[in-house]
């Protein structure tokens, strides 16, 4: 039963987990970890979904020279259109500071940029008063594709949409202002278009 309880918490686990969180949900003290995830690791071997360790910790996958056959699958459904373009800005833009992802956005992308943090897509550094982003290998995985890839689809994108980043970007105006005047914030005015440039929209 313990290695069943390893084998969900790494099937469920949308991120790498330490040794650490898997013993405490699982309760398999600690030196008895290590040999079950080693034989989980065996058990997989030659199948299509592999048990791996990285330097962010444990984590089961589908196995790299498969995915692009089958990450189409994947239907992003817990992502909305916030996350979605605060995703695709930190893609476009990294490393980038979240303050200026504040300044391009608004405020509500505190909670977007919480919500992919938790997800394990993106993670942040502290410098200064603000925090830097970046995407985590994490990324990689979920949309099947790498980030370098990723970001050449996204300016390839913007440019044919005729898409410009820009300069001194406002948020004075808050949202709710703007959609009861019929008007388009800066941001939406720049990034409106980027759900249907970034390859992991679903609209």
């Amino acid at each position: 039963m313990p290695k069943n309880l390893i084998e969900a918490a790494l099937f469920m686990s949308s991120r790498p987990m330490s040794a650490e969180e898997i013993s405490k949900i699982t309760g398999v003290p600690a030196q008895d970890l290590h040999q079950k995830l080693e034989d989980l690791v065996n058990e997989y071997a030659g199948k299509g979904i592999e048990v791996v360790k990285s330097p962010d910790g444990w984590s089961m996958r589908v196995r790299p020279e498969i995915l692009p056959k089958v990450a189409h699958l994947t239907p992003y459904s817990d992502l909305r259109d916030g996350h979605k373009r605060t995703l695709a800005l930190v893609a476009y833009k990294e490393p980038v500071k979240q303050s200026d992802v504040v300044r391009l956005q608004g405020n509500k992308c505190y909670a977007y940029i919480k919500f992919l943090i938790k997800k394990g897509l993106i993670k942040s550094e502290k410098q200064g008063r603000t925090k830097i982003l970046m995407l985590t290998q994490e990324f990689e995985r979920y949309f099947g594709e790498e980030k370098s890839r990723i970001k050449e689809m996204l300016e390839t994108g913007l440019k044919r949409a005729g898409v410009k980043e820009p300069e001194e970007p406002s948020v004075e105006m808050p949202e709710e202002k703007n959609a009861e005047a019929g008007e388009k914030s800066e941001d939406e005015k720049t990034y409106s278009d980027v759900d249907e440039v970034i390859p992991f929209s679903d609209d």
